[in-house]
């Protein structure tokens, strides 16, 4: 996804709010680049500095991580614009935060970039383990 299609699926996830759409829109592309910046530090898995993951700032950038990660980037924009509304709104946007959360935990609990392919396939491991004994 291009940083112009992620900023598109937070406005339709947050239903295009037209009541709160002035307070937020400044702030999307910044909230987007969080969720990116904690996405590669997991990703990186200390392999790789994180100058390889400028942050987001023109509508065609494309996040350095895999395809299946980028809608955990809207997913987080999500969050923290309705973390930041009333107790309905920060309760719809729980399902965002934690659709984050389980992107990063994937990532984490698959090995990050040692782990994973572009695709989110497991890498087939160089070694056995748990061979019995």
């Amino acid at each position: 996804m291009t940083l112009l299609e992620i900023k598109n699926q937070v406005m339709f996830q947050t239903n295009n709010d037209a009541d709160d759409i002035e307070d937020y829109l400044p702030f999307v592309v910044n909230y987007i680049n969080d969720g990116y910046n904690r996405l590669a530090k997991v990703w990186a898995n200390g392999n790789e500095p994180l100058h390889h993951f400028p942050p987001l700032q023109y509508d065609d950038d494309i996040p350095a991580l895999p395809n299946w990660t980028h809608q955990a980037l809207a997913d987080w924009a999500t969050w923290l614009i309705y973390r930041n509304g009333n107790p309905q709104k920060q309760n719809r946007g729980l399902y965002f935060r934690n659709a984050f959360e389980e992107v990063k935990a994937r990532i984490s609990d698959e090995g990050g970039q040692a782990g994973l392919n572009d695709d989110g396939s497991q890498k087939k491991r160089k070694y056995f383990y748990n061979i019995p004994q």
